[in-house]
């Protein structure tokens, strides 16, 4: 935690793999969505962190496809969810079902756009939800690709994803 990102890497990249197979391996305080993925190849068990919330109290969302500032005035007519294949409650609604899918319960990007110039509450607490959820659902994803044996496979379509932008 306070290092540079760098120092983070080359040491995540040595340590793990010299740390007894028997042993939970944490690296603490690491954040960004890439920053797990990495964590995981490099053989790291588990993470905290407080990115996910912190960001989305400042309108900074994840998707499966990079980050979203619902702030940005692009997003101020935009009828569409946060991430349009995500379930979460801000993207789905209470039905679950994925805008991709057809639905349409969720809440539009040109909503939370509103609530957050307007300084309204709600903005933020939809942002958590949905961040949180895009965290536990990367992190469901990667256990399958382990269980898979498709770890590589899967970090390399992740990388892709979220180079492709929203």
């Amino acid at each position: 935690v306070g290092e540079p990102k760098e120092d983070m890497l080359r040491i995540t990249a040595h340590t793990p793999h010299r740390l007894p197979q028997n042993k939970p391996r944490y690296l603490m305080g690491v954040g960004t969505p890439e920053d797990l993925v990495y964590g995981v190849q490099q053989g790291v068990d588990m993470f905290d962190c407080v990115m996910p919330t912190r960001n989305a109290r400042n309108g900074h969302l994840f998707t499966r496809f990079g980050d979203l500032k619902i702030r940005n005035a692009r997003h101020k007519a935009d009828p569409r969810p946060i991430d349009e294949t995500c379930t979460c409650y801000a993207c789905a609604g209470a039905s679950g079902v994925p805008y991709a899918q057809g639905g349409r319960e969720g809440f539009s990007r040109a909503y939370l756009h509103h609530l957050e110039r307007c300084g309204e509450m709600l903005a933020p607490m939809l942002a958590t939800v949905h961040n949180l959820h895009y965290y536990l659902q990367l992190m469901a994803e990667v256990r399958a690709a382990l269980e898979a044996g498709q770890l590589s496979a899967f970090a390399a379509q992740f990388h892709t994803d979220r180079a492709r932008g929203v």
